[in-house]
């Protein structure tokens, strides 16, 4: 096996919309999710964000929405007979212009979202290509690190269990730790793969709060295939620990918690003996009878476990 390595990550660029990380190189009209200066294909610095384009793009539309309205406007006039019709023309696309403006600067942002819309439709292929190249760009890197930075930039557009893979092949190199912004549930694959059940397990020990439904599914789903593996019995247990931090995945997943139990530390069950014992009306299935028998073998005597007042006997199975 390899040794891991210390790297530090940095933590990603949060944006509100996926698309507010793409950008375009204004001279060759090359997209790009990565955070470069220059453009890697005419090696110009001309990348915009496409929201920034797509703005550009709605305000040139309404500037010429107002110029036709200007130019109707004189034409009106030119062509009016008397000095009266011409005051009115005048006033009259006066007015329309202005309340033309008014109702434009409102309607600013949804012009926006229909210019963004028109550019993805019409530059699919060149969008796809330049994700393609960023892919390629960073799986040439010799930095795990940046690699999976860059990795971590493209996922946000491109969502395939490809990616995702080479993401957890990245992480299982570097050495994980607490102070580090990790994610789970957007690498979570569809099939059974021992490099995402191995993650999952350093993660039950270093960020348990980033296991979830989506996670707990995924490993009840592969629990045969995890429990073959080296450790396997580990890692699941190691989930259910992180389970039993809230009552709703106790009662969730409360046959799945009874399997691994007796595989919990001492905080792990206390925690899950508390929550059992302070809900007996709650329908906890076997884990009830396992936690009662656990606590019996190893904790009856335990000081910790005293002080926890049942609100009705555990052991009425």
């Amino acid at each position: 096996m390899n040794k891991k390595i210390r790297i530090t990550l940095r933590p990603p660029i949060k944006t509100n919309y996926a698309y507010e990380k793409l950008r375009c190189c204004k001279n060759c009209h090359n997209y790009t999710v990565l955070g470069e200066d220059i453009c890697t294909i005419c090696r110009k610095s001309g990348l915009r964000p496409v929201a920034e384009l797509a703005s550009r793009a709605a305000k040139r539309s309404l500037i010429n929405d107002l110029l036709l309205t200007l130019l109707l406007t004189l034409i009106a006039i030119l062509f009016s007979q008397t000095f009266q019709l011409m005051a009115i023309s005048a006033v009259s696309g006066i007015v329309l212009m202005a309340v033309l403006y008014v109702a434009q600067r409102k309607a600013l942002i949804s012009r926006t979202s229909i210019e963004l819309g028109k550019m993805f439709i019409r530059d699919r292929e060149r969008i796809t290509e330049g994700l393609v190249r960023n892919l390629e760009i960073a799986a040439a890197q010799d930095n795990e690190a940046r690699s999976y930075e860059l990795m971590r930039e493209i996922a946000v557009l491109i969502r395939n269990d490809h990616i995702r893979k080479l993401q957890i092949i990245l992480l299982q190199s570097i050495m994980l730790r607490k102070d580090m912004e990790l994610e789970l549930e957007p690498l979570l694959l569809e099939n059974f793969d021992p490099e995402l059940a191995a993650y999952i397990g350093e993660l039950t020990k270093i960020k348990r709060e980033l296991i979830k439904d989506r996670t707990f599914q995924y490993v009840i789903k592969y629990e045969q295939q995890i429990r073959a593996m080296k450790d396997g019995e580990d890692i699941l247990a190691g989930v259910a620990g992180a389970a039993v931090r809230m009552k709703r995945y106790v009662l969730a997943y409360a046959s799945f918690i009874a399997r691994y139990a007796r595989k919990l530390p001492k905080d792990r069950f206390l925690r899950l003996y508390r929550i059992v014992m302070e809900n007996p009306g709650s329908n906890w299935g076997a884990l009830k009878a396992e936690t009662a028998r656990i606590y019996e073998e190893k904790y009856q005597w335990d000081a910790d476990f005293q002080q926890i007042k049942p609100r009705s006997n555990i052991h009425d199975v």
